[in-house]
């Protein structure tokens, strides 16, 4: 008989995180599919009929990949409650870029802050608050999934010795 390792608590929670993600994704790629259909085909003068083509092939293209995207997660929320490996991996991976895209965004807000002189400590305070959430978020998620029961979960390492008194 094979002893099957618990489920950690936090990886339920990631999962259940991922499964959310995965259906906004999937909700948002929807509505620019339907978006990207709509511009084009209401459109009356050419000029304005060219435009609206170009931003509904846009729309639908983000749209599709926001679909496939949404997909993906979908199918890593189960990989996370099933302990597979793959799900580890992937959610080491995307995790990474979401710290990197963090960082980035950061950086990005901070430095179009300082080129603003009016009220430059509010508004570097108010625009990176979430992006340093997301941050401190994906670290907690990283930190968590290199702890030894979780990759014990998905195989990525031994069990620690139970001993019985």
């Amino acid at each position: 008989m094979q002893n099957k390792q618990h489920r950690p608590t936090g990886i339920t929670i990631i999962a259940i995180l991922t499964i959310i993600n995965g259906i906004l994704l999937l909700v948002s790629g929807i509505a620019l599919v339907a978006l990207g259909t709509l511009f084009s085909a209401n459109s009356t003068s050419t000029s304005s009929q060219a435009v609206a083509q170009f931003f509904g092939t846009i729309s639908a293209a983000v749209g599709g990949v926001l679909l496939v995207i949404g997909i993906g997660y979908l199918i890593m929320s189960y990989g996370l409650f099933k302990g597979k490996g793959w799900a580890w991996t992937i959610t080491i991976i995307l995790t990474i870029i979401g710290i990197a895209i963090q960082i980035l965004s950061t950086s990005v807000i901070t430095a179009a802050s300082l080129d603003n002189t009016k009220n430059v400590i509010s508004g570097i305070v108010s625009s990176i608050t979430f992006p340093l959430i997301g941050l401190a978020i994906n670290i907690v998620i990283l930190y968590y999934l290199y702890r030894r029961h979780v990759r014990a979960y998905f195989g990525k390492a031994k069990p620690r010795p139970t001993t019985t008194v």
